[in-house]
């Protein structure tokens, strides 16, 4: 138990390093464009990076636990094209979602089912993130795979998500959310056209992950 416990503290301070740099830069592009075209304030945009990264932390989680459930490293039989082509078409499904959003804007419509499906994409595009293998990642699938153990194995990829989620969630959820709070204000009657142009930013993003043309 001290081990695991030991393992897992490892594991938290190893994503925390990893979120705040490598994996901070990649949330940007993806991340970032989404909240800056949110209305409201730091709450409304803390509550879509949460999302986000919900789905990035289940999907550290399972990586961990499918790891240790076949004995070996899932980062070695992930193909980095065939998860750049997920994250790439979930990264197109979100933008399209988000230029749905802004143009119901526009026209003074704004339904829960819409909302509901763009929410519902933020966080399979968290989820999609995950599985873009890294080296910190291996490192803790190769650790969780040396355990045995399903839930050790799931105890280390959590650690790992929380670690790598936490700079996120502060630094684009809280931060940029404030930052823009006073810009988003005043461009309050541009809010379709933000959403739109926000849109048509990822799913150019997601065209280009998804032909391989740059890696988040």
């Amino acid at each position: 138990m001290e081990v695991l416990a030991a393992a897992s503290v490892t594991a938290l301070i190893l994503g925390l390093s990893f979120g705040a740099s490598a994996c901070m830069l990649s949330c940007i592009p993806t991340l970032g464009m989404a909240l800056l075209s949110e209305q409201g304030g730091t709450a409304s945009t803390m509550k879509m990076a949460a999302r986000f990264n919900a789905g990035r932390w289940l999907g550290y989680s399972i990586l961990g636990a499918v790891s240790s459930a076949i004995g070996a490293s899932i980062t070695q039989g992930i193909n980095a094209e065939h998860a750049g082509w997920v994250f790439g078409s979930l990264l197109v499904f979100a933008g399209l979602m988000l230029w749905r959003r802004g143009s119901r804007f526009s026209c003074g419509k704004h339904g829960k089912k819409e909302d509901g499906m763009f929410k519902g994409s933020m966080f399979g595009m968290g989820l999609g993130m995950s599985l873009t293998p890294c080296v910190p990642l291996a490192a803790v699938c190769a650790s969780a795979a040396a355990s045995g153990s399903v839930g050790a194995g799931f105890m280390l990829g959590a650690s790992f998500g929380l670690g790598a989620v936490i700079p996120a969630q502060l630094a684009l959820g809280y931060g940029l959310g404030a930052a823009s709070q006073q810009m988003r204000m005043q461009l309050s009657m541009q809010a379709g056209r933000l959403g739109r142009i926000g849109g048509c930013v990822m799913v150019l993003l997601g065209g280009c992950v998804l032909f391989g043309l740059i890696q988040l």
